[in-house]
């Protein structure tokens, strides 16, 4: 028993040496029947699993539903509140009432890369560029964080922090354990 089951392995092991020599090119043909079968095979499991277990087209989606919601209070500004915390640090060093969510330093409003056309006709490519921001620098990478805080007089400010940074949508505090929000600023549908 043992010594069929060694053969068995080895003729398996044989035919997919063979069929990966014939797919590289290593069948004597060009591997070009090889490649045509391999594109061939792939494509019929593709074509019967979308026939046996097609993509869901669902009538709703919850999730697009919550980002159409969270990008519109993002664009409006709704009133929020941030806490600046720093790592292996349980208490936040500040909160602020603000406004929005906190923006990230790295984040642009032009696009960062423009490509370009480099050699001759013959030789040469396309190739990504750094573009300059608006504001004459180029961007690098960062962990800070903008956030809109407002001052006791309700007038916002800018607040710059290279830490953790937490905003919840209302008004909410630090109860010495976790972020507790006492009235959202945002309006959030749920599916029924």
């Amino acid at each position: 028993m043992k010594k069929k089951t060694r053969i068995t392995i080895g003729m398996v092991a044989a035919v997919g040496l063979a069929a990966t020599a014939t797919a590289c090119g290593g069948g004597g043909g060009g591997g070009s029947s090889g490649a045509h079968n391999e594109r061939k095979a792939q494509q019929q499991i593709e074509n019967r699993l979308e026939i046996n277990q097609p993509i869901p087209v669902n009538p709703y989606s919850q999730m697009r539903q919550n980002l159409i919601e969270i990008e519109n209070a993002e664009a409006n500004g709704v009133q929020s509140t941030t806490f600046f915390f720093n790592q292996g640090i349980k208490d936040p060093i500040m909160t602020c009432k603000s406004i929005g969510a906190p923006i990230p330093s790295t984040a642009q409003l032009s696009n960062p890369d423009k490509v370009e056309r480099h050699g001759s006709q013959y030789d040469g490519g396309n190739v990504v560029i750094h573009q300059m921001e608006p504001n004459g620098v180029y961007t690098g990478d960062s962990t800070g964080t903008w956030s809109e805080c407002l001052n006791a007089q309700g007038k916002p400010y800018p607040q710059y922090w290279e830490g953790f940074v937490s905003s919840a949508f209302g008004d909410a505090t630090w109860d010495g354990h976790q972020i507790v929000v006492k009235d959202p600023s945002a309006v959030f549908s749920k599916h029924k």
